[in-house]
């Protein structure tokens, strides 16, 4: 009788699915079907080597980081039609995947192997890329209801900084210089932040395809105003704040703002009450600037991490939390109109990981 670790790798051997498996955190390749290493442009002889050695410019593209955070957390991450560069020779031919890391885990909970899928949709892009520009504008209705929405949702942290600051300082005519110039500064910072939340958001309901206006936005600067603009919001939460290498970004600064202060203010929200943390870091690609927003919050139900991007739709496990659903959807608007991406991986009582893609190079600063 056939051994069954042999009969499973003889079915997906057979398999139209293109799938490799992985068996260790520095991704050595275990197994590859015909259908991957079609993909791959390679043959046999890369099994047993690991995919960062075999395939360089995966290491480049961001693709073999997010593989070894994967085996690291044992959170799967989907993505549908992501862009990879196939290098046959001495040319590199742009494809387009929808792929799957999925973290195999033993009994306690570590991960021992990762399975990886993927299907060439590249046709499937082009022609959906083809109907996107051929789409009529979006009715003027909807745009006024977003715009309502939107600035209704991103203006509460600014303003609640203010309110909160003028209650303190009418309550407190004794106050210090010291202390009243701290708060004076918090309030000079809401309302730049309220005013780039308007032209930002005003300039998102324009037609699509208008050029947004870029700055050097330098993060490792800015990122810790808009920490403490979320920690007053949220004095009763405790979080840890983990920094890594912040890249700056040559985008519009009033979307970077919305964008950062959204996903720490979900990172705070959503926390468990113990040992909560927020890890945000960010790495080159030689097609952007990527960054990683890892917590280890409750979480969000696998089945739903498409839906939760939707307008005003929230993740089933968060109902006792107050919440109105537009941030994440306003994160995908923003990124979308600077050309850039979102990601989601998430599961339940572990954690989140959000990435974000910047189309642009460390150079554009």
């Amino acid at each position: 009788m056939i051994a069954f670790d042999s009969y499973i790798l003889s079915v997906l051997h057979h398999s139209p699915q293109a799938t490799a498996i992985y068996n260790n955190g520095d991704l050595n390749i275990a197994y590859a079907n015909q259908g991957m290493l079609d993909i791959w442009c390679a043959d046999e002889s890369i099994i047993g080597r690991t995919l960062c050695a075999c395939f360089p410019n995966f290491v480049q593209e961001g693709f073999c980081s997010i593989l070894k955070n994967v085996w690291k957390t044992g959170i799967t991450y989907n993505a549908t039609e992501v862009a990879a560069n196939i290098v046959v020779g001495d040319r590199k031919i742009k494809r387009y995947f929808d792929f799957e890391y999925k973290a195999i885990l033993d009994e306690k909970g570590q991960t021992y192997a990762i399975l990886h899928t993927a299907s060439d949709v590249t046709e499937r892009k082009l022609a959906n890329n083809k109907m996107e520009r051929q789409r009529e504008e979006l009715s003027l209705s909807y745009k006024l209801d977003r715009l309502a929405s939107t600035l209704s949702h991103d203006l509460k942290n600014p303003l609640s900084v203010l309110k909160m600051g003028n209650d303190f300082l009418l309550k407190n005519e004794d106050l210090s210089v010291q202390v009243a110039k701290r708060w004076y500064k918090n309030f000079s910072e809401s309302i730049q932040n309220i005013e780039s939340i308007i032209n930002q958001t005003l300039q998102l309901n324009k037609v699509r395809g208008s050029k947004n206006m870029a700055d050097c936005v330098e993060i490792d600067k800015r990122i810790g105003e808009w920490i403490n603009e979320v920690k007053l919001n949220f004095p009763e939460r405790q979080i840890e704040f983990q920094l890594g290498h912040l890249y700056s970004l040559n985008a519009d600064s009033g979307a970077v703002y919305q964008i950062f202060v959204n996903l720490i203010g979900n990172a705070v929200k959503f926390a468990n009450s113990k040992g909560a943390y927020l890890h945000i870091d960010s790495e080159e690609t030689d097609q952007g600037i990527v960054y990683i927003f890892e917590d280890n919050g409750i979480g969000i139900p696998e089945d739903e991490l498409t839906k939760v991007l939707l307008m005003e739709v929230r993740g089933t496990n968060s109902s006792h939390i107050v919440g109105s659903g537009i941030g994440l959807s306003l994160v995908k608007d923003l990124m979308e109109f600077m050309g850039g991406t979102i990601n989601l991986s998430s599961a339940i009582g572990k954690g989140t990981v959000v990435r974000l893609f910047f189309p642009q190079s460390v150079e554009d600063c």
